[in-house]
């Protein structure tokens, strides 16, 4: 089955060019290094949270400092942590330290409006 190289979009038809990118076909995909860098993550704990609006805040602040963030608890519909779990948030393993620093920064009232630089 055909492919499209870029967006990685399979085709069940005989066709030549993806739809979306306009580009020609593959017969088969390559890993690309997402795939081989995201099988190497670590999630690790970086905090609780007792509501998700919060924990919501927080990731903002870490993903716009590239920092990918994984979000886990229960949630009702309106965003209240259930009483089975507390929210938390994962980083990968080797951004903690970067996620720590600005989970503190941000607790202790300092201004994170421009991103911190890792030193």
């Amino acid at each position: 089955m055909p492919y499209c190289p870029t967006c990685r979009k399979e085709y069940l038809t005989q066709t030549e060019f993806c739809e979306v990118c306009n580009i020609p076909l593959v017969d088969s995909l390559p890993q690309n290094d997402a795939q081989e860098e995201t099988a190497e993550i670590e999630l690790v704990e970086l905090a609780e949270f007792s509501n998700v609006a919060e924990a919501e805040m927080v990731r903002e602040i870490l993903e716009e400092n590239s920092i990918l963030t994984v979000q886990r608890g229960e949630t009702d519909p309106i965003g209240i942590v259930s009483g089975a779990a507390p929210v938390s948030l994962l980083v990968d393993e080797r951004q903690l330290a970067h996620a720590r620093e600005l989970y503190e920064a941000y607790f202790s009232g300092n201004d994170l409006t421009e991103p911190l630089t890792e030193e």
